[in-house]
């Protein structure tokens, strides 16, 4: 289980449905659908940037709430022999279908991950994780590159996107939620959104 390999023994301090969650057998996807409450988008500036990068699955400039969302969560091995697990979201607004991937590049020897955002990657992330008194379980970015042919650039923190996810799961509703907020130290939010999504 990879996420057993990178979380160590805190894995069982997760909650049951994020244990069975994030249990993810080799080449068997996780299906979910379900809500994002609120979908906000950052400073007007970055919205031609937003319409640029859609056509790689990455950002997108639509905000709202209430949208209803799937996705589809596959852990595989690629011809390199890479241990990646695959990040496929659609989010579907009232007149338009956005996409969002990303893959996390899992090193098993030294038990580092990696993101990458996009179709092709566009950026990645090291990623580091906690989990909480609750059972939840936080993931935060940490230094980033953009990703170009052949190389990958280190990107300045006054350039990066500072990320964090807080994933859980709601007894009362019995659903699964997520947090998510993104934002920049010099212009401030990048996107946030808050969901809910059952299996």
């Amino acid at each position: 289980m990879i996420y057993e390999h990178l979380l160590g023994t805190h894995f069982k301090k997760l909650h049951p449905k994020l244990q069975h969650r994030y249990t993810l057998p080799l080449n068997e996807p996780f299906y979910a659908e379900g809500v994002m409450h609120k979908i906000e988008q950052g400073i007007v500036l970055f919205k031609p940037f937003f319409h640029l990068t859609t056509h790689l699955e990455f950002l997108f400039p639509e905000a709202g709430e209430n949208i209803p969302f799937t996705l589809k969560n596959t852990y595989i091995i690629n011809e390199q022999g890479e241990h990646l697990i695959t990040f496929e979201r659609k989010f579907y607004f009232e007149h338009i279908t956005r996409s969002f991937y990303s893959a996390m590049r899992i090193d098993l020897e030294h038990n580092r991950a990696l993101d990458t955002f996009g179709k092709p990657a566009l950026v990645s992330a090291a990623l580091g994780f906690k989990v909480t008194q609750d059972g939840s379980l936080i993931t935060k970015s940490g230094a980033q590159n953009m990703i170009v042919p052949y190389a990958k650039i280190p990107l300045p923190s006054m350039l990066s996107t500072r990320g964090q996810s807080i994933d859980g799961y709601d007894e009362e509703r019995k659903a699964f939620t997520i947090e998510v907020t993104n934002y920049n130290p010099i212009v401030g939010r990048i996107v946030n959104y808050l969901r809910d999504y059952w299996e």
